[in-house]
């Protein structure tokens, strides 16, 4: 599922750990979810690269839950995020395949890491035009940011869990009005 490798991509950023850490855990990552061949290897510059689309679309589903990213941010969203995204699509071209059916975005590059990731950005613009875009937000838990799948009815779900991230927000407002009394 295109959404769930949007997901799983940007929550390889962790609170204990960075699943994209060294080039080799970003081989290892795209390996997993079929977007590189055996014979690629990432190295440095690929990583940053891939850092920088993960903090640019973790910022933009952040957006989908009814928060802009504004800066400074003091829950690890980085504010020049969007910029920098904005940088990276430019130099991870797609084009429409009118060939398959029916038409879709393909990447244009034949380096293997573009390749991969470009994939990504298809499976962003996938999303957008199938309507499921808006549901994929980040959790608006500063600690947290998970992202995560809106499946609600009403499209209203701003916690990745409302037994963890849910419940820490109801218990400090419930702290603020006690010591507010």
């Amino acid at each position: 599922m295109d959404l769930q490798r949007i997901v799983d991509f940007v929550n390889t950023r962790r609170a204990d750990g960075d699943e994209l850490g060294t080039p080799e855990q970003l081989t290892s990552w795209l390996r997993m979810h079929d977007l590189l061949p055996e014979s690629a290897q990432a190295d440095a510059d690929d990583r940053e690269r891939a850092v920088w689309l993960r903090e640019g679309l973790r910022a933009l589903l952040a957006e989908n839950n009814a928060e802009p990213v504004t800066s400074p941010r003091p829950d690890g969203l980085d504010p020049t995020a969007r910029t920098q995204l904005v940088t990276l699509t430019a130099a991870l071209p797609l084009r429409l395949d009118v060939s398959s059916i029916p038409p879709r975005l393909v990447p244009q590059s034949s380096e293997p890491i573009d390749h991969a990731l470009t994939i990504l950005l298809a499976d962003v613009a996938t999303a957008v035009s199938a309507g499921t875009w808006p549901r994929l937000k980040a959790c608006r838990e500063p600690s947290c940011r998970w992202a995560f799948y809106d499946q609600s009815r009403n499209h209203g779900r701003t916690w990745c869990s409302m037994n963890v991230c849910g419940n820490r927000v109801k218990v400090r407002a419930s702290q603020r009005r006690r010591t507010t009394r």
